[in-house]
């Protein structure tokens, strides 16, 4: 149709009004043909009733596609202004919040091409909003991320989140330390050491693909990894440079959803920068605690973990011991073996020091080839039972080097709190390391405790 103006309605007034001119100029000469008389059909007064009557109905007809199509374009016009205004104003987040479907979206009401503009633009507008949450649930999500460094509370703080991300609600972090597969973090899990042993996680590790196994409504199974019956489990690797850092493990009472599965993929490298972050950081944590000969604590990070005993002991009232280690004529190793075999041997009598000591107790190499437990709720009798087995197991170990067997003992001095009314945690060391030299003093290979 050729355009008149720039106004459709315009255009559409003038074709109809011209339709309607027509109609009445042609309506007399059609009746005269149908044989009414030619003095009533020509006459000049009836011409005009004629016309007037076509321009009536074009008329007529405009103000109905006003009230029916023109309604109808105004409130789609009026939505999208609405939507438009306030995703420039507003943030996404306030829209997507307090936008009533009433106010954004469209009532379909008819099945032609206003119902189809009125259905595509409500599809539209859902799924702008579906990407806006999206987009809001993606930076929240690495928002939480960024604020941690800790691996445990790396792991514990994203299983939660990726539940209500991926509508899941089972999982476990899974991480690879050193070539072994670690669990981090768990919810829900029923067997974690059978989830390690898994094929699956192995599997995802080496092949550094996403693994979303189905498992049909009809069929019952025993789950014996999750405490629920699962209809989707999903391991997803976390690649970091392409290297495997780890796995993500979720599972879901219903089946995984496009949108869960794009959610993940947003995110994903989010996560794994996350989890290096937190793997490097664990690992200088590491260098800064740990002596790198021995692996156990160095003096600095265990005497700080003394201090923080020592003032749990005086809350509390529980007793806390102390025990110092010192090996016997130590020197002796290194002269007549070398420094490396003395090495070796500071390694050995370190895993002999950690095999003796309880759960939740310390140690430390306090230096050289001194070495100290710190033992919380320990009396000064269980200090001396702990150091009098370390020293027997020290004495009845023979270190080899070579051809050669290499035989020492260590001797001991132990302290506790409230036996000995220690003033502060120095000065409980300080009474550890007089028994230690009374110990010396003694003759060696023996433990005192004060």
């Amino acid at each position: 149709m050729i355009r008149l103006t720039k106004r459709v309605f315009t255009d559409l007034a003038i074709y109809m009004i011209g339709f309607g001119i027509v109609i009445g100029i042609c309506f007399p000469v059609f009746l005269s043909l149908l044989g009414v008389s030619t003095e009533l059909t020509y006459a000049p007064w009836f011409f005009a009733i004629c016309i007037a009557a076509g321009i009536l109905v074009g008329l007529v007809n405009i103000l109905l596609a006003h009230n029916v199509v023109g309604k109808r374009i105004g409130l789609l016009v009026d939505k999208m202004s609405y939507i438009s205004n306030h995703l420039g104003k507003d943030r996404h987040e306030d829209i997507v919040r307090d936008c009533k479907p009433g106010e954004c979206l469209i009532e379909v009401d008819s099945s032609d091409v206003l119902g189809e503009s009125a259905r595509s633009y409500n599809n539209l507008v859902t799924s702008l909003f579906a990407s806006i949450k999206s987009e809001l649930m993606v930076r929240e999500f690495t928002s939480m991320l960024t604020l941690r460094l800790e691996l445990e509370d790396l792991a514990q703080a994203a299983l939660p989140a990726l539940f209500e991300a991926t509508s899941t609600e089972a999982g476990a972090v899974i991480m690879e330390k050193e070539g072994d597969l670690v669990l981090v973090a768990s919810h829900r899990i029923a067997n974690t050491d059978r989830l390690m042993d898994g094929d699956i996680v192995r599997e995802a590790v080496k092949s550094r693909k996403r693994a979303i196994i189905d498992v049909p409504a009809d069929l019952v199974i025993e789950s014996a990894l999750v405490d629920f019956t699962p209809r989707a489990v999903w391991v997803e690797p976390l690649l970091y440079h392409d290297v495997a850092l780890g796995v993500i493990i979720l599972a879901s009472a219903s089946p995984i959803s496009n949108e869960a599965v794009h959610f993940a993929d947003l995110v994903n490298a989010s996560l794994a920068v996350a989890f290096s972050n937190a793997l490097t950081y664990d690992k200088l944590q590491q260098l800064a605690a740990n002596d790198s000969l021995t692996g156990m604590f160095n003096r600095r990070f265990g005497m700080a973990r003394l201090q923080e005993e020592y003032g749990r002991a005086l809350r509390s009232g529980s007793p806390v011991g102390v025990c110092i280690f010192d090996l016997d004529h130590f020197k002796r190793v290194n002269d007549t073996y070398g420094h490396p075999t003395g090495d070796k041997v500071l390694v050995h009598v370190a895993k002999i020091l950690r095999g003796a000591l309880r759960e939740g107790d310390i140690a430390l190499r306090y230096g050289g080839e001194e070495f100290m437990a710190v033992l919380p709720g320990a009396s000064v009798t269980d200090c001396y039972e702990i150091a009098e087995r370390v020293r027997r197991l020290v004495a009845e170990t023979t270190f080899q080097h070579g051809s050669n067997a290499v035989s020492l003992t260590i001797s001991g001095g132990a302290a506790a709190w409230p036996d000995f009314d220690a003033s502060s945690a120095d000065a409980l060391v300080r009474r550890a390391d007089e028994a230690l030299y009374k110990a010396k003093e003694g003759g060696r290979n023996r433990i005192i405790a004060y």
